[in-house]
């Protein structure tokens, strides 16, 4: 089975009906990889589906024979996914709201603030949802342009250098408001503006459209958590 698995992951880097299908083979592997990281049982509404499922995509993506049997390399990158996600999420949960007593002095030393600790509260929940609302918000989103989130996993690039070239691409537009507008307005990418003036590959802009206009949105939006899971991924070697 090691062996069908891993013959089945070469052919999906190229044929998307093999990458459904191996996605469809391994749906319950990956939800068991997610709830052991988890230490939880992980169902297909929660977030870390949704995490497991993009970086079983990547590991599809950029999978070689000279890596060993895909399963395991799969699995790896679910992990270090999920962490990765992890400590997104903690980092925002120590981003806590404070009274503005504490920065006038108004407050005495061990002193008990209120504020403060709903703040904490308040924070704590937030973190456990964060990930979660912003893939939903950003499903609905994106599918104004006439796909969602989930679809990211069947047409995210595989090499390194058609990423960065999707990323280029996306904040190219994010950042001339005039091209921005006209995306939002028409829900197509500027391609002769992507060739001529930031020599993006137009097969490149076609091919990974959806890609593209998922990270202008993110970039775009009110995403942080989101944004923080690209920017650790950007670039990353595996």
């Amino acid at each position: 089975m090691g062996f069908r698995e891993s013959a089945l992951a070469l052919r999906a880097q190229t044929d998307e009906r093999a990458r459904e299908e191996l996605i469809t083979r391994q749906e319950r592997n990956i939800l068991r990889i997610a709830s052991r990281a988890k230490h939880r049982f992980v169902t297909k509404s929660d977030d870390e589906w949704a995490i497991a499922l993009c970086a079983f995509s990547h590991a599809i993506d950029t999978y070689r024979a000279e890596n060993g049997a895909f399963v395991p390399y799969a699995e790896m990158l679910i992990r270090r996914s999920l962490i990765d996600a992890y400590r997104s999420e903690a980092k925002y949960a120590q981003e806590l709201s404070v009274s503005p007593d504490l920065f006038d002095g108004n407050a005495e030393e061990g002193e008990r603030n209120p504020v403060l600790g709903a703040s904490i509260q308040a924070s704590e929940r937030a973190a456990d949802t964060t990930l979660r609302d912003e893939i939903l918000a950003a499903n609905e989103a994106l599918q104004r342009y006439g796909f969602r989130f989930y679809d990211l996993t069947s047409c995210s690039p595989s090499r390194a250098s058609s990423r960065e070239a999707c990323f280029r691409a996306a904040e190219a537009i994010v950042n001339c408001e005039e091209i921005f507008l006209q995306v939002v307005r028409t829900r197509q990418l500027p391609v002769k503006f992507l060739v001529r003036q930031n020599e993006i590959p137009g097969k490149l802009i076609e091919r990974y459209r959806k890609y593209i206009i998922a990270v202008v949105v993110i970039y775009a939006g009110d995403y942080p958590a989101l944004q923080e899971y690209i920017h650790l991924g950007r670039g990353k070697q595996v």
